[in-house]
């Protein structure tokens, strides 16, 4: 771990010269304006490295040469010795470090901020946005009325998507069916959703069908046989991957097939694998990755090392009623760098459903939950 201070003209500038002397994965730890006939900023950043990368003998010298020079100076056993003392003086002093900066973390370092931002970002972790997130905005804003363009700025990859059944995903397919399989955690709203995007290309004028492959939760498959005959569509449930790719030929004549899977965590490496294997079949598939905004941000935040394995098109947030902060779509934004298809804010079916752009989460994003 590298501790650095940093004194410039401005802020901006400040974080400019960190960047450029610690690399972008520096972290800061305080910021202060200084007074007098020439005032300044001065800035305290960190960057953590892990102790892994100074294991072998280059990579050791990169952190401390005069051990190289005297492993070159002794015979080779003793070098070796040495250098194993000298790797364990350096793992202790970087285990000191690390509990140090904590502490000056759990004790409130931010308020070593300049006071307007220190007031953006108590906001911005008021609303559950990740702390790293939150101080690259505090960076960027110059004030508390700034957040709303740069927020919506990072949030441009969230482009609206008026119609999901417009087009196929690749113009020049010779398959002109849309196949959309959704894909998310358990409890993320996956069937019900399914039953809204059904009942919205019926209104369309698309002929639609659905599939699924949730055979393992109880009660999911007559949850969406319900809805099949309720909207008045035909519907497969299927078990393996060879029952799907029939399934998907029995459709050949509709314009939409829907495709439900099941609800796990993604976790399970089994079932990460086997969502791998619809990909494997080659077939036109567009997955869009539904995520519960009334989760729990940590948990969503984790998703993204497991799901990311798989080719998402598509994000859509779902329970947005029932979230009280929505920083965690801004958080799995910047983590997925995917376009947001939709949110849903209720239970209703057909309805609750909407199509927004990154100006509109954005503004979700600052008014839902208290400051």
């Amino acid at each position: 771990m590298k501790i650095k201070t940093i004194r410039a003209k401005n802020f901006r500038e400040a974080l400019s010269l960190v960047k450029k002397e610690l690399g972008p994965d520096a972290v800061i730890l305080s910021s202060e304006d200084k007074k007098g006939m020439k005032p300044y900023v001065e800035v305290t950043a960190a960057v953590d490295y892990d102790i892994e990368e100074y294991s072998g003998k280059a990579q050791v010298a990169a952190v401390k040469p005069e051990i190289v020079e005297r492993k070159m100076e002794a015979r080779q056993h003793i070098a070796t010795e040495a250098c194993s003392s000298d790797l364990m003086v350096l793992q202790r002093d970087i285990k000191n470090l690390r509990e140090y900066i904590e502490a000056m973390k759990n004790s409130g370092f931010e308020l070593k901020m300049p006071e307007e931002r220190k007031n953006i970002y108590h906001f911005l972790r008021g609303k559950s946005i990740n702390d790293e997130f939150a101080l690259k905005l505090v960076e960027r804003a110059g004030a508390i009325e700034d957040i709303e363009t740069v927020m919506t700025d990072d949030l441009n990859i969230s482009r609206p998507v008026r119609s999901p059944f417009g087009q196929i995903k690749d113009a020049a397919a010779k398959d002109t069916r849309r196949i959309i399989m959704l894909i998310g955690p358990t409890g993320s709203g996956k069937t019900t959703t399914l039953a809204k995007l059904a009942s919205m290309a019926i209104k369309e004028g698309k002929k639609v069908s659905m599939i699924s492959i949730d055979t393992y939760k109880i009660g999911a498959a007559e949850q969406i046989r319900i809805y099949s005959r309720m909207i008045g569509i035909p519907l497969d449930i299927v078990a393996n991957r060879e029952s799907f790719r029939k399934s998907i030929g029995r459709f050949s004549d509709r314009d939409v097939i829907l495709v439900d899977t099941t609800g796990q965590n993604p976790r399970d490496a089994e079932y990460i694998s086997n969502l791998k294997n619809i990909y494997e079949m080659g077939m036109p598939i567009e997955t869009q990755l539904l995520l519960s905004a009334s989760s729990d941000c940590s948990f969503l935040m984790d998703t993204h090392k497991y799901y990311n394995s798989l080719p998402i098109d598509f994000m859509a947030f779902t329970k947005t009623d029932e979230a009280v902060k929505l920083g965690a779509i801004y958080n799995l934004c910047r983590l997925y760098q995917k376009p947001v298809a939709y949110i849903t804010t209720g239970q209703r079916v057909p309805g609750n459903i909407e199509f927004v752009d990154s100006k509109k989460l954005t503004n979700l994003i600052l008014r839902t939950g208290s400051a």
